[in-house]
């Protein structure tokens, strides 16, 4: 991901300098207008560089073969035109107010209202730092055994150091190695999906029926959590966007592109080698060192935004915290749970957080949009202000939400039946049921 934060785009404000706290950009305050540089391309190579992921590749590897290919490219490019209208919202909100996901979400909730998404996004933050240093530690352990060595939880700490120092010593001296990785990543992309159809005609594929074992609405959930994972981080980067246009365009076509390509080449290779981590067909094909190379970067362009937004995040919920010593903590704490988390979880994790998280962004969505239309960011930065507190109401209908997400979900995550809403989840799937509800419910419960 290209994370193009230089001193010209961001500065430090008040408390922060008395601390003395020295990366750019770990404030919650807005973002002046003249001191928003990010253009349309920049955005877009931020979301794009967080699209260029193995955990897409894994993500896509789920839908086939319980999918046929058909099938599953069709669930990819609806999942990602519905996933990705949200994210280009919310980075509206962020370019409009000059304010981070966790605070916007502040007038919704109320300030300590917020603090119980906050809580939420940070352990999720943490969690999604995991689950990418685990897929790039099996990429790591399956090229490296071409080498006649594997040791996982090397892998697992030499990337979660990495991945930690990187966002530690700051983000103006990133954006030259982001590119790089950006373009290896799409052109390994394209010279797998190359290497793959010439081994495995696309015609021999697409003819290949799905063996059923999920439903396409549940599918479509798996590919719009992972869009939908993202919307309390958007507005971290589009607050420093030049103008509307950028942040909305830069965000839903940026990660569009990288993400549905990588979705499909991991159902592509799933169905042609039958593999459940296409990494190891990287490994099977002898690219070796080029390989470890792209599966470093990967990693750690796509799981700096992890850790630097959670440290934004914990700031929503304690704004005098030091931000550097949060990017540690969470470092440190993703590279353990790598050590133990059981990747057999990851497709539970990704409706997991879907359920949470598509009820806030419904809500937020709402609020902003048909509700009030604009905030003044002052005033949801003033502890003694309007916002104050907690609007029990809005909280009420977030769980609400998630419980009623769990409930059309249940039984894909778990096996567990529940009358007329395991029906209704089969046939209509959690993500769109969930995010009309809530938003009505709130509609109604504000006017």
């Amino acid at each position: 991901m290209v994370l193009n934060f230089n001193k010209k785009v961001i500065k430090f404000y008040g408390d922060a300098k008395l601390r003395g706290e020295s990366m750019e950009g770990y404030d919650i305050k807005p973002v002046e207008k003249n001191k928003r540089t990010f253009t349309l391309l920049t955005v877009l190579a931020i979301w794009f560089g967080a699209g260029i992921s193995i955990a897409e590749f894994w993500a896509g590897a789920l839908l086939t073969p319980a999918l046929s290919l058909g099938m599953a490219i069709f669930v990819i490019i609806i999942g990602h035109i519905l996933g990705n209208a949200v994210m280009g919202l919310i980075a509206l909100e962020g370019e409009e107010t000059g304010l981070p996901t966790m605070v916007l979400s502040r007038a919704p909730l109320g300030i300590k209202g917020s603090a119980l998404p906050s809580i939420l996004n940070y352990l999720q933050l943490i969690g999604w730092t995991a689950i990418m240093l685990i897929v790039g530690a099996n990429a790591m352990n399956a090229v490296s055994k071409a080498f006649g060595f594997e040791s996982y939880a090397l892998w697992v700490i030499l990337l979660g150091f990495i991945v930690t120092g990187w966002t530690y010593i700051g983000p103006k001296n990133w954006e030259k190695l982001e590119k790089i990785a950006a373009l290896l990543l799409l052109a390994l992309s394209l010279w797998l999906t190359y290497v793959t159809l010439k081994r495995f005609p696309l015609s021999e594929l697409l003819s290949k029926p799905g063996t059923g074992e999920i439903g396409i609405m549940l599918a479509l959930d798996l590919v719009i959590a992972m869009p939908l994972s993202w919307a309390p981080l958007i507005a971290d980067y589009s607050r420093f966007a030049r103008d509307k246009s950028s942040a909305f365009w830069g965000t839903y076509l940026g990660y569009f592109i990288s993400s549905s390509l990588f979705y499909f080449v991991g159902a592509l290779t799933n169905m042609a080698i039958g593999k459940g981590d296409p990494i190891e067909i990287i490994a099977a094909y002898g690219v070796g060192i080029p390989a470890m190379l792209i599966i470093i970067f990967s990693t750690v362009t796509t799981t700096f935004l992890d850790v630097y937004s959670a440290a934004i995040t914990y700031k929503n919920i304690s704004p005098k915290v030091d931000a550097k010593k949060q990017v540690l903590l969470v470092g440190f704490l993703g590279t353990l749970l790598a050590l133990v988390f059981p990747m057999e979880q990851y497709e539970s994790f990704l409706l997991l957080i879907g359920g949470a998280f598509v009820s806030l962004a419904a809500i937020m969505i709402t609020d902003y949009f048909l509700i009030r239309k604009t905030y003044v960011s002052e005033e949801l930065l003033d502890e003694n202000g309007p916002f104050a507190g907690y609007n029990l109401k809005a909280i009420a209908i977030w769980g609400i939400g998630f419980v009623f997400y769990m409930g059309l979900a249940i039984e894909g995550l778990f096996g567990i039946h529940i009358p007329l809403l395991s029906e209704l989840g089969f046939k209509l799937g959690s993500s769109i049921p969930t995010f009309l509800l809530v938003s009505i419910l709130y509609y109604i419960s504000r006017r």
